[in-house]
């Protein structure tokens, strides 16, 4: 019979040689991005955690340990970056493989007696940073138009929530009438199914999947179609530029992808492929933002309109409260709605009949001044 500690042992190098080809894979190019450098540190967090496991005994202030530790943090880090593509990732998030590491520090200079609290609160955290990827998981995958990326949503969530179980029941006894060394082996069997699922998805996927969000107007403007188009998808091109720009469907609050491969008559798989292959948008929501951020400059730097509340602008265009409204215009322009008004009127002539007339102290045409 096999022993399963050998057992153990054979699968967790797998398992280090999986996460090994992920990081070399993201990391081998001329042009590395945060993204990927953050994938690289992590998946060499995520060989301290394989590594950490083989030991029976965990020396304290052990610099592997602690990457272990930190890795938790950095996975929830890097999975946010491949699925909300924010050019520009907020700094805030860097808490939590901080968190994480300030969690170990408390382990290695505590009592051991307070270390079981510790160490279950940290595995609640665990619990909770993994609960909000399932969030952000499901609720982005309708709008997602990577193809391989929306099919990896479902797959990253149910894994990342599976592991965690596994560790939560392996570090906290759930399951003790299992024999001896079952639990490892199940932990290093579940390490080596997401080390090599995530290479294969990596190598088969990853400029899809890790590439900085690009310029999506510029790249419109000066780059051909990324794709051969026949009839067919010319026809829907030209009826979703109509949808867009003529009647500006996109002021509809509840406007889906869905609602509107209807409108221009396309299969809805057509028209994410269109989006993202021609227009290279990367997700519908972005797409869509982008004409009402459009249309918000205008009206924000038309002097006409200066009376007119941000959020009255906001709600015209097919936003549902301010906050979302706010975030779009800055991941934009890189500035608030109220900034933005306040250049675009300063620097604005005063083109409008109205204004000259306040400005020089005329009345309007037919008007009465009083005695």
């Amino acid at each position: 019979m096999t022993d399963p500690s050998q057992l153990e042992a054979v699968v967790r190098g797998v398992a280090i040689g999986g996460f090994a080809a992920a990081g070399l894979a993201l990391a081998a190019t001329p042009r590395p991005t945060p993204t990927r450098w953050l994938g690289a540190i992590f998946f060499i967090c995520a060989i301290a955690h394989v590594v950490t496991g083989w030991r029976p005994e965990l020396q304290r202030f052990d610099p592997v340990w602690a990457a272990s530790v930190v890795g938790t943090g950095l996975f929830w880090m890097f999975a946010l970056d491949l699925l909300e593509d924010a050019p520009h990732p907020p700094a805030w998030r860097l808490i939590a493989p901080v968190g994480a590491f300030l969690f170990w520090l408390a382990a290695q200079v505590a009592p051991k007696a307070w270390c079981p609290p510790i160490w279950s609160v940290y595995i609640f955290l665990q619990i909770l940073l993994v609960g909000h990827l399932l969030v952000v998981a499901w609720r982005g995958w309708r709008g997602d138009l990577v193809a391989q990326r929306r099919r990896l949503r479902p797959l990253l969530a149910a894994s990342a929530g599976g592991y965690v179980l596994v560790v939560a029941a392996k570090d906290m006894g759930w399951l003790p009438f299992l024999p001896t060394g079952t639990m490892g082996v199940v932990q290093a069997g579940a390490l080596a199914i997401l080390a090599l699922g995530t290479t294969l998805a990596l190598l088969r996927a990853e400029p899809q999947l890790v590439e900085a969000q690009a310029d999506t107007s510029a790249a419109t403007a000066s780059a051909p179609p990324s794709m051969d188009l026949g009839p067919a998808d010319r026809l829907v091109l030209v009826r979703l530029e109509r949808a867009m720009t003529e009647n500006e469907v996109w002021r509809g609050e509840d406007l889906s992808i869905g609602a509107l491969a209807a409108l221009v008559g396309a299969p809805e798989h057509r028209l994410r492929k269109l989006i993202n292959g021609v227009l290279s948008h990367r997700n519908f929501a972005d797409y869509v933002n982008s004409h009402r951020i459009a249309a918000a400059k205008v009206a924000l730097a038309d002097p006409e309109q200066a009376l007119k509340s941000v959020s009255a602008i906001a709600f015209d265009l097919g936003f549902a409260s301010l906050g979302p409204f706010n975030r779009a215009f800055r991941a934009e322009t890189d500035s608030t709605p109220t900034a933005w008004r306040q250049r675009a009127c300063a620097a604005a002539p005063s083109n409008s009949p109205r204004l000259r007339l306040v400005e020089t102290g005329d009345t309007l045409p037919n008007s009465n001044k009083s005695a």
